[in-house]
């Protein structure tokens, strides 16, 4: 199969705030890129030092960002009702502002960016400074169409339902969540890290894949064979590249449409090529709720607010019994931002992000606006499509990295996958194991105390152990920070003393079950001085599962190793 591309360019001249997308010289406005300003702004100018005008808690004046979505999270006097944004080149937006606090998002360009925020006749200036971090390592949006299929993705006939409108929607989605995990970790105690993403290198806002799967036979397979097959062609197509982690959708997810499913696991069962599964490099989703996530910044706040009750005979509900098109979008989005965190090395928590709270991710945006909105108090049971696996997610092939040349941003890259003739599979490492220390065990066991979590009044955050894992992580640090020419093996575990050592300082150790991946038991180690070694934590009283350990020190390294059942 011939490799197809379709180009597509953002004009940037227009003056309406209008994103168009000229595909083959045909211009296609996506959406308004700005809020209607409808409400009466009073004049005048608080400094910023004035307690009793607009105050910005979660950002300083001169601040940079390595991501080019900026929340501003404030107060302001208890009897505004909006805050107004404006930005460069006059871009104006308008916020709501509830109980005095106010959210609001801006889209940055490179560089400085002079911001003013007004409220009630009060006036603050802020300047942000976006400068992405300098490395190779990034997510890259895929949105995948299978042979066979148009690329139109199921929704209501008033979407817009094409291959422009669905990556258009996934770029904004992973830009959102790139946000979040900055503002999570800050909250964690670790600055404003996140990962990049491939626009932030010069690259399209996401990308297209036609596979060579058909669609009868993706509509026919389970979420891991989709899984594994994606990945295989990822891996060895013309997008492959060790220095990505892929976040894909399906085209061709398939509602079929049920009166009033009693349960999601009947919703499941009437849904073709779906998934909802993380790990290794790859992140792949269905597209049965895509027409909820938002195409423009001034539809975040109204898509998460929807209300719209879901027709379960046209479309799928994944939104926590909430019934709402709202309610899907948070625990849609939410659920990548899970899986997602599988591909960074993340395991299951009890609660957080790790754990059911990526269905709250819409109260990081919307605020107050959104607390005990659009929520469903009668059903505790947990509804969303993503599952745990009994063993973690692995494709391993051997691959040539190609040279790919850097296409502009704004552009949507379309790829017909095709694997390459000399990849390989390659065996994943077999179980290991070593004797344990139940000596160290229980002369240590008084420092383990589990770490008090944070107060959440959104009920989204990282656990300590994986704000821990991602604020170290290769894909969250500039390449001079994680010593690219390191060996392998710097980060070890040692069996006979029940230690994990490693010349850069051990930074986090986790126990998880085997099985799962639930972490049962984890110590952190801040600070500028990390231990070149540390005591393995002891598994908690009565755990009978199989344990793995997982460890990273300060550059990144990580140590995955099964413990013997004994431990």
């Amino acid at each position: 199969m011939r490799d197809i591309y379709v180009e597509t360019e953002t004009d940037k001249s227009t003056d309406e705030g209008q994103t168009r997308l000229i595909t083959f010289g045909m211009p296609i406005v996506l959406a308004d890129a700005t809020l209607t300003d409808n409400h009466h702004r009073q004049r005048g100018f608080a400094t910023n030092g004035n307690p009793e005008g607009i105050t910005v808690c979660n950002l300083i004046d001169g601040e940079t960002l390595t991501y080019s979505l900026a929340l501003i999270r404030g107060r302001t006097p208890s009897a505004c009702n909006y805050i107004t944004v404006r930005a460069q080149k006059n871009v104006t937006s308008e916020w709501p502002v509830v109980g005095g606090e106010f959210r609001a998002l801006v889209d940055l360009t490179r560089g400085s960016n002079k911001l003013e925020l007004e409220a009630g006749g009060h006036k603050r200036r802020l300047t942000l400074l976006h400068e992405p971090r300098t490395t190779r390592l990034r997510v890259t949006p895929v949105y995948v169409v299978c042979a066979g299929h148009d690329g139109y993705f199921q929704g209501p006939r008033r979407e817009d339902r094409s291959p422009e409108s669905a990556a258009t929607r996934i770029g904004l989605g992973a830009r959102l969540l790139q946000t979040l995990t900055a503002e999570k970790l800050r909250e964690a105690g670790h600055g404003k890290k996140t990962f990049q993403l491939e626009r932030d290198l010069d690259g399209p806002e996401c990308l297209v894949m036609h596979s060579m799967l058909h669609v009868d036979r993706a509509r026919a397979m389970s979420q891991r064979e989709l899984w594994e097959l994606i990945a295989r062609e990822l891996m060895t197509g013309p997008l492959a590249s060790k220095d990505r982690k892929y976040l894909a959708f399906l085209s061709c997810t398939r509602y079929r449409g049920a009166p009033s499913p009693r349960t999601h696991e009947d919703t499941l069962a009437r849904t073709q090529g779906h998934a909802a599964l993380g790990g290794g490099g790859l992140a792949l989703f269905g597209s049965a709720c895509l027409h909820t996530w938002p195409t423009c910044m001034a539809q975040v706040l109204p898509r998460f607010l929807d209300t719209t009750v879901v027709d379960t005979e046209q479309l799928m509900d994944d939104s926590n019994y909430r019934g709402t098109h709202g309610g899907c979008l948070a625990t849609t989005l939410g659920s990548v931002l899970h899986e997602l965190g599988h591909t960074f090395d993340l395991g299951h928590t009890r609660e957080g992000i790790m754990g059911r709270g990526f269905d709250y991710v819409d109260r990081v945006f919307v605020g107050a606006a959104g607390i005990d909105f659009n929520r469903n108090p009668i059903r505790r049971d947990p509804q969303h499509t993503t599952v745990a696996l009994s063993r973690p997610l692995s494709v391993t092939v051997t691959v040539q990295e190609p040279v790919l040349a850097s296409p502009r941003r704004g552009r949507l890259l379309s790829e017909t996958s095709r694997p390459s003739p000399s990849a390989n599979a390659r065996q994943l490492p077999g179980r290991l194991s070593a004797p344990a220390s139940p000596e160290l065990n229980r002369s240590f066991s008084k420092t383990l105390n589990a770490a008090e979590l944070p107060s959440q009044p959104d009920r989204t955050f990282w656990g300590p152990s994986c704000a821990a894992l991602l604020a170290y992580h290769r894909w969250f640090n500039t390449e001079v920070d994680n010593h690219s020419n390191r060996r392998h093996n710097d980060i070890e575990y040692d069996g006979k003393r029940n230690v994990t050592r490693s010349r850069y300082g051990v930074r986090v150790i986790e126990l998880r079950e085997t099985s799962g991946g639930m972490v049962v038991g984890s110590r952190q180690f801040p600070g500028n001085r990390p231990p070149l070694e540390a005591l393995v934590p002891p598994p908690p009283p009565h755990c009978l599962a199989a344990l793995t350990l997982v460890a990273e020190d300060s550059t990144g390294n990580i140590l995955k190793h099964e413990l013997p059942t004994a431990f």
